[in-house]
């Protein structure tokens, strides 16, 4: 793999950042269009999306996920 494929840190949080505002104010917003339990349905969202958010962040707080990583390849 060449440095030029590398993507940056940066923009690899700038993306999970994004995925989870966005994340966000859509199931915030789908808590809002309900009639009867308006906080309730909204605290739901949040929440969900907060969970949703930490997972994006840190993938080994999924339970039954296990992360193997790949052993460096030689190049003879």
């Amino acid at each position: 793999m060449s440095e030029e494929n590398k993507t940056p840190s940066e923009e690899i949080l700038n993306k999970k950042w994004d995925l989870c505002i966005s994340n966000l104010l859509v199931k915030t917003g789908i808590g809002l269009k309900k009639s009867w339990p308006i906080a309730m349905s909204t605290g739901f969202g949040i929440g969900v999306s907060y969970a949703e958010c930490q997972r994006t962040f840190n993938p080994t707080a999924i339970p039954g996920v296990k992360i193997i990583k790949k052993p460096p390849t030689s190049s003879v």
